[in-house]
């Protein structure tokens, strides 16, 4: 090994440790930038985003950290000697190097050094902004669905960032092969067809992921609502942009597609209401039957008043039949808790009216029987004549 490559491996190592102290120095430098002005530090584990501020300084030391082992990078490729004949000396080298790299930054490398650096900035950007204003949008969420609420507004910031990182993407690769002297129409043209392709392989597909967006976007339902869509309902455990996963009361799991969802019924939307029918039987007093329910309903709701959001209301006589009278109920109840309401409430009217003594319908047959045989059990009835007549026209078939 000949004195010139030694001097060049030398070069190539300061050159490495004078890089790795650089980047070690920005680093430093950020943290003392972000402890002097206050910034949080950044982390992926972190659910909120970043500042605009925090942003700036993170992406600042990354370019920088960038620019430098991209010209180390470039040392290395153009500084080492290729073959032994064509050996150089250090300085010549060097200066040879100096001269192409500000050739190169002046004129081509210096756009296309500027196009990376702004595509990739703007991408990263572009999706801190967007999950900032998602974070934004998710602080005012009501305290009860807060949690359903941020669920839905990260996959709509997930999603918004991909779409935006990805146009972004694709404007910077043509960008930056225009630049290159490369033809894009070729590429602009297949990217053309293969979309049309797609368009029309997957048409379900696209028609789920649309449905989807525009669920997770209009806040149709969220994960722990019930819900009843066609012939199926159940609790929603799961949300993605090509299908909705309900979870039955025997504990069966459907998975629809998005795309098939025509019409939904959220029975946990906002609030919920009981509809409760309690039958009285026909003879009991219906003013103080419908007295002890709502009574029952209202000491009901002064025990569990988070549940209960309002003031029960009786609305009266729904039904009459020959055995019984009907009452109807109404108790508007917190999200998903109506069907535990109304088994308590019947509950808590059954024991009422068994303590007040309010009786209700019994399933009671009543038996007819002809007068002469209620005066004599043991004597034997006689046919009527048209009975006889109906006889002897079934002894002649």
């Amino acid at each position: 090994m000949g004195t010139e490559t030694i001097n060049a491996l030398v070069v190539v190592l300061l050159g490495g440790i004078f890089c790795c102290l650089i980047h070690w120095s920005i680093g430093r430098l950020q943290q003392w930038l972000a402890r002097r002005y206050g910034l949080p530090p950044t982390s992926p584990s972190t659910p909120t985003p970043p500042s605009i501020r925090t942003l700036l300084l993170d992406w600042f030391g990354n370019g920088l950290r960038t620019l430098i082992w991209f010209l180390y990078v470039r040392l290395l490729l153009d500084f080492m000697p290729k073959t032994r004949r064509d050996m150089e000396t250090v300085g010549a080298r060097l200066r040879r190097l100096s001269d192409d790299s500000i050739e190169w930054l002046v004129h081509p490398g210096l756009r296309l050094l500027l196009t990376l650096i702004v595509t990739i900035f703007l991408m990263r950007f572009t999706a801190a902004l967007i999950r900032t204003a998602f974070a934004l949008m998710a602080r005012g969420a009501v305290a009860r669905d807060a949690e359903a609420t941020q669920r839905r507004l990260q996959t709509l910031s997930t999603i918004f960032s991909g779409v935006a990182q990805s146009t972004i993407f694709f404007i910077g690769l043509l960008t930056l092969l225009q630049q290159l002297d490369v033809n894009i129409t070729p590429i602009l043209a297949s990217a053309g067809v293969v979309g049309i392709a797609v368009g029309f392989g997957a048409q379900s597909l696209i028609k789920d992921l649309f449905s989807g967006f525009l669920i997770l976007l209009e806040d149709q339902f969220s994960v722990g609502d019930i819900v009843r869509i066609a012939e199926f309902s159940g609790t929603v455990e799961q949300i993605t942009l090509r299908a909705t996963r309900i979870r039955g009361m025997d504990g069966s799991l459907t998975t629809i597609p998005n795309g098939n969802i025509a019409t939904v019924s959220n029975l946990s939307k906002d609030w919920s209401r009981v509809v409760l029918d309690v039958e009285i039987d026909y003879r009991e007093d219906v003013d103080r039957a419908m007295a002890i329910a709502l009574a029952t309903a209202t000491a009901y709701r002064e025990e569990s008043p988070q549940t209960i959001v309002e003031d029960p209301t009786m609305l009266g006589v729904d039904r009459v039949t020959y055995t019984s009278v009907t009452l109807r109920l109404l108790v508007k109840t917190a999200p998903a808790k109506q069907f535990d309401i109304t088994r308590e409430l019947r509950r808590r009217i059954k024991l009422a009216f068994d303590e007040q003594g309010v009786q209700t319908p019994l399933a009671v047959q009543q038996l007819v029987l002809p007068d002469e045989l209620v005066l004599h059990p043991g004597r034997e009835i006689s046919p009527t004549p048209a009975e006889e007549t109906l006889d002897r026209k079934s002894d002649r078939r």
